[in-house]
């Protein structure tokens, strides 16, 4: 046989087997479409209308109710880019959920960012807030935040609906760097933005001009918590009126509330160590506002002279005290009690974890609760005190006569232990405090 027959042959059995190769991968389309089909068939989410599975899927994102506080995760009910995790996670399941999936913008329109990022987390950033198309943002940054991942934030800012920036983990030399000042400092303006969480880093300086540019782009908001927040001035900024704003949390806050107004609130939590009666008194005459729950602890030490402000809170329905001791709480009650023109609405009177001190016992507390009732029961609607088993195991032998009464004529009452089941007085029980047996203690 010569070499051009040999040649001929090879290439009439390279051809049938390029043939049988084509035939081979014609098959193996048919078999991926027709499994696409047995598992569209197969598959209960394939069969159910669009907006049901939408709705299903949007159920796989972290909820405000499952949200983990600790300092060391800070997604607080945001999803993370992270591919075991929804959103990211359903576009590996098949054609049918990626395209599903992509059709939501709901489902891309929240995300957790914890820094730092690998390099080129922008690209998939952007393709992510993308997708949401002109839905509202919520977005929670915690950690060193670099330029590159400020860029696609900054240029879909407008859609921002809710923003969570933690400083918690961050050092003081990373702030004196500049954390944040590339989100805070290049916002121009966040007019659908209606919560504003801001937590910083306890005794550690930041720039109160960059935080007050922020505020003075959110014409809107309705909501502000602001923690650890040391903010310096050179001089006392001018007054920033925020008329939308109804929930406002000052935690170990200094300074931010006396140059903020709030025409509208109707939420009040202070917890500031350094926050004076005075700051607390102008905010409430420069704000006027009507405010119906007021949330203090003691750290702030509001629980003195509390004429300062009580006379300014005659909308208040709700007071609430947190972490008190003894010997602040007695006068407080007795003030309640010897003043029952002020705070003229008020309906629920709460203490939470009030702590016994050596001169005023518990069941001084609970002397001086009683006089309060005795005073204030026409208005008086629920009274809620807890406190340690400790304090609660010196309380027996109280007298708890006046509070069965006012039980028995209908107030909502629960006197009792925190994170325990032990009360002392209840409405849902009406069953007074008993020590845990020896079995159960051991």
């Amino acid at each position: 046989m010569t070499t051009q027959g040999i040649e001929a042959q090879i290439t009439q059995i390279s051809l049938k087997i390029q043939r049988q190769r084509d035939v081979l991968r014609n098959l193996e389309s048919n078999k991926s479409l027709l499994q696409q089909q047995l598992n569209a068939v197969r598959d209960p989410i394939a069969r159910l209308p669009v907006k049901i599975t939408s709705e299903i899927f949007l159920q796989c994102l972290p909820s405000e109710s499952s949200r983990n506080l600790s300092e060391s995760d800070n997604s607080r009910g945001y999803p993370r880019p992270k591919a075991h995790l929804a959103p990211l996670l359903l576009l590996s399941i098949c054609h049918n959920w990626t395209d599903i999936s992509l059709s939501i913008p709901a489902l891309w329109a929240s995300i957790a960012i914890v820094f730092p990022r690998a390099r080129g987390f922008e690209h998939l950033l952007e393709a992510w807030l993308r997708r949401a198309r002109s839905y509202p943002l919520r977005i929670s940054l915690s950690g060193v935040c670099d330029s590159r991942v400020a860029r696609p934030i900054l240029h879909h800012s407008a859609q921002l609906e809710r923003l969570f920036i933690s400083f918690r983990q961050v050092t003081f030399d990373e702030i004196a760097d500049g954390f944040g000042f590339q989100i805070l400092g290049g916002i121009q303006e966040l007019p659908l933005l209606q919560q504003l969480e801001i937590i910083g880093t306890d005794r550690v300086p930041y720039c109160g001009l960059s935080f007050q540019h922020l505020l003075s782009r959110c014409p809107n908001l309705v909501e502000l918590h602001m923690q650890y927040l040391d903010l310096n001035f050179e001089e006392r900024p001018e007054t920033l009126v925020l008329p939308h704003l109804r929930n406002l949390t000052c935690i170990n806050n200094s300074t931010a509330i006396q140059w903020i107004t709030a025409p509208g609130l109707e939420f009040l939590a202070s917890s500031a160590e350094d926050l004076s009666q005075e700051a607390l008194t102008f905010f409430l005459k420069q704000s006027s506002p009507p405010l119906r729950k007021l949330r203090l602890t003691q750290d702030g030490n509001f629980l003195y002279r509390f004429d300062d402000y009580m006379t300014l809170l005659p909308t208040v329905t709700h007071l609430q005290c947190v972490d008190a001791d003894s010997e602040l709480l007695a006068p407080l009650f007795d003030f309640l009690a010897g003043n029952p023109a002020l705070l003229p609405n008020l309906r629920t009177l709460e203490v939470n974890n009030f702590l016994t001190r050596a001169f005023t016992g518990p069941t001084d507390v609970l002397n001086a609760l009683a006089h309060v009732l005795s005073v204030r029961h026409r208005r008086l609607q629920t009274v809620r005190l807890t406190m340690s088993k400790s304090s609660a195991i010196l309380t027996n032998g109280a007298d708890l006569t006046i509070f069965r009464q006012f039980l028995a004529d209908g107030m909502d009452i629960h006197i009792g232990v925190d994170d325990g089941p032990n009360i002392l007085l209840a409405t849902e029980t009406q069953e007074e405090f008993v020590e845990e047996d020896e079995e159960d203690q051991i």
